[in-house]
């Protein structure tokens, strides 16, 4: 704790850069330009310790999420461009979200699992006993996959997933009465409104926007602050909308629906192509 205390005194009295100071520092950094660099990560340190702290229920030391969360925001600057139209610390918050999982993915530390995988991790398994009972031996990946009627890369791919380093079948909890198996080690992505920014702000971010309307990304846009990383409220998107607060609220649960199906169906390619 006197590490954290000490940590964030040093941070507390950094400077939030202008959207002008941001833009210049990065055009510096990108020149490569180390103290350019350093300005811009030192102002966004504050950035990573508030995103680190709601990871802290998992497991890992808060000096450690934010020490995963930093290296998170220097990548950001080594892939950010001017041209993507929004502020900095709008895209960096993705980047320090995805290195602080990919922390808790490596500790074993976990997220409840997708419903497709833990049917398809349920029905592999059923699978693979009946034929272990049919042929006296262990089946083979060609024959799991003929049996589940998978491609046998398909089967291969399932097979690693399930057998990296942390058991999927470890207790788990204070009582030890849960499963891995019932967890999935975090993909990055989530199905709740808060999660739904750091999606919105992946690299692949053209393909998503396709899939909602111009008035949808408008709505999202502000109550995410998209495109100047300050959240708009109800109030302020339904005046700029020139429509009722109800009206917006139905328009971005309509959009964020989207969103997740399509987040769903993402992921949902990670094991089945």
């Amino acid at each position: 704790m006197d590490a954290i205390k000490a940590y964030l005194e040093r941070i507390k009295d950094i400077p939030l850069l202008s959207k002008k100071e941001e833009e210049d520092l990065i055009r510096k950094a990108k020149k490569g330009n180390k103290h350019a660099r350093r300005k811009l990560i030192n102002s966004n340190l504050k950035l990573v310790v508030n995103i680190a702290k709601h990871y802290t229920h998992l497991g890992l030391p808060l000096m450690d999420l934010i020490a995963e969360g930093n290296i998170g925001l220097m990548k950001a600057i080594d892939k950010f461009s001017l041209k993507k139209g929004y502020r900095f610390s709008t895209y960096a918050a993705w980047w320090i979200r995805q290195a602080i999982t990919r922390a808790l993915i490596d500790q074993g530390k976990t997220i409840r699992i997708p419903v497709y995988m833990s049917e398809l991790i349920s029905k592999y398994k059923k699978k693979k006993e009946q034929l272990r009972q049919k042929l006296k031996r262990e089946p083979t990946s060609s024959e799991l996959a003929k049996k589940m009627k998978l491609s046998v890369e398909k089967i291969v791919q399932l097979e690693r997933w399930m057998t990296k380093k942390t058991s999927l079948e470890a207790p788990v909890g204070e009582e030890g009465d849960s499963q891995l198996g019932d967890f999935i080690k975090a993909t990055g992505y989530a199905d709740t409104e808060k999660e739904i920014e750091s999606f919105f702000l992946h690299e692949e971010v053209v393909h998503l926007l396709d899939a909602i309307s111009d008035r949808e990304k408008r709505v999202l846009d502000l109550r995410f602050g998209i495109s100047d990383g300050k959240p708009h409220t109800l109030a302020e998107v339904a005046k700029e909308l020139r429509v009722s607060r109800e009206r917006v609220r139905q328009i971005e649960e309509g959009a964020i629906k989207k969103l997740r199906k399509y987040v769903a169906q993402e992921q949902k390619k990670e094991i089945e192509f």
